[in-house]
C-alpha cells in the first residue's frame, strides 16, 4: 500500500502520549473481537446482552472509543472474559 504523504506528515505530528491511548484502544477492541469470535458471538449479541444498540456497539468496535472502566468491567461480566489483565503488586 502507499502511504500517503498528507497522513504520514498528520501522523507524525500526533504526541507519543495520544498514539499510545489509540493503540491501546485497539487492542481492546481486538481483545473484544477476539472474545466475541471464541464464544461464536456476534456484535449483536453483546449489545443484546449489555442492553445497548447494536450501532454503539458497532461505534466502540471501530477502534476510537474511550472505554471507560465502567464499561470494561460491564463487558467482562457480559462476557465471562477478562478483557484487561493488570499486574498486582
Amino acid at each position: 500500500m502507499k502511504k500517503s504523504s498528507i497522513i504520514e506528515a498528520r501522523r507524525a505530528k500526533v504526541s507519543p502520549e495520544v498514539r499510545r491511548r489509540v493503540d491501546l484502544s485497539f487492542l481492546i477492541v481486538d481483545r473484544i473481537h477476539s472474545i466475541l469470535e471464541e464464544k461464536g458471538l456476534k456484535q449483536k449479541d453483546l449489545a443484546n446482552m449489555l442492553g445497548k444498540k447494536e450501532s454503539e456497539i458497532s461505534k466502540w468496535m471501530r477502534g476510537t472509543h474511550n472505554f471507560t472502566i465502567d464499561t470494561i468491567t460491564s463487558i467482562e461480566s457480559a462476557l465471562g472474559t477478562p478483557i484487561l489483565q493488570v499486574a498486582t503488586v
